[in-house]
């Protein structure tokens, strides 16, 4: 049965690595919906986003469906990040185990957010006197199954609508209320090979057709995901997670991102990562607390800081709560 998982994990690794991988190039530029991109929750990101083999928990439902195998009972989650260019990034989700059918349903909503900003032309550079608003959403629908006491798979259906709101005032016809919008698939692996509790994740992120801006056709950021995690120390109290993640997305270069937890007693933790052949990104980490609240349940704080170089700093806060 090992053997036969191991064989079927490698055959997705063949089959998801694109045609155009051996290109010398890069298509830096060439993809739409980059907000797909951009890292969800403090625990992922404070980890160096090195989570397909260590997805865990209500995170899993961005960075690997699959890792929701974790979830026992209804659980929240709301994170909140800057960006640069005074953007902010949002993501809630909401999973748990239904009762009548078998698995891990989750729902999520991710949205990239602006100021509104002034209308400005080159005859006039200060503005026409009127605003608009830009921006982008993403709505999922996950489910998860735990097919062995070592395998679980899990998919998400999202439905993506990027907007640069109402743009008519430039005299373009077409501009109205401006918009783009489509579906996308995620599908996630997780798999634990028995050996000290090394797990091997795949994923592949955001599959599905593109969109095109007024007349120009735009792909999606398809991402495929190949990584492991293991507990290299694991003791009554204690416990130190190490992460890795190899990383092909439609329009860079490949990437590595390694990252690791320590944990003390379940309740606090410590984060740091490391980001490699990233233009600007580098170094991360962070940490949380975990506590119960009396009827309201387990009640989880986090907090993740990400190194931009020349972009500045992105901090992430996160709250989950375990009804």
């Amino acid at each position: 049965m090992t053997r036969k998982l191991l064989l079927a994990l490698l055959a997705l690794v063949v089959l998801a690595v694109p045609a155009h991988a051996t290109e010398m190039f890069e298509k830096v530029g060439t993809v739409g919906f980059q907000f797909l991109e951009i890292g969800a929750g403090p625990r992922g990101t404070g980890m160096g986003e090195a989570m397909v083999g260590a997805a865990d928990g209500i995170e899993s439902l961005y960075w690997n469906p699959a890792g929701l195998r974790s979830i026992t009972q209804p659980t929240v989650s709301f994170s909140y990040g800057t960006w640069p260019a005074e953007i902010s990034h949002q993501f809630m989700g909401y999973a748990m185990r239904p009762g009548f059918i078998q698995g891990i349903i989750g729902v999520s909503v991710t949205t990239l957010s602006m100021d509104p900003m002034l209308v400005r032309t080159a005859d006039q550079p200060e503005g026409v006197g009127v605003e608009f608003d830009a921006g982008d959403i993403a709505v999922g629908l996950t489910y998860a199954r735990v097919f062995t006491d070592k395998f679980s798979a899990g998919g998400t259906l999202k439905w993506i609508h990027s907007g640069l709101g109402d743009l008519s005032v430039l005299g373009v016809e077409g501009l109205e209320d401006y918009y783009v919008e489509g579906f996308l698939v995620d599908f996630g692996t997780l798999y634990d090979t028995g050996f000290r509790s090394l797990k091997v994740g795949l994923a592949i992120q955001n599959m599905g057709a593109g969109g095109a801006y007024i007349e120009e056709d735009v792909p999606v950021p398809a991402t495929f995901k190949f990584g492991v995690s293991m507990n290299i120390i694991d003791t009554p109290g204690q416990r130190v997670t190490a992460a890795a993640e190899f990383r092909h997305p439609a329009d860079t270069s490949e990437k590595v991102n390694v990252g690791a937890e320590y944990a003390l007693n379940e309740m606090y933790f410590v984060r740091a990562g490391y980001k490699l052949n990233y233009d600007e990104e580098s170094y991360t980490f962070g940490g949380g607390a975990k506590i119960a609240v009396g009827s309201l349940g387990v009640v989880g704080v986090d907090y993740s800081y990400n190194d931009f170089g020349y972009l500045g700093v992105v901090h992430r806060m996160g709250v989950v709560v375990e009804f």
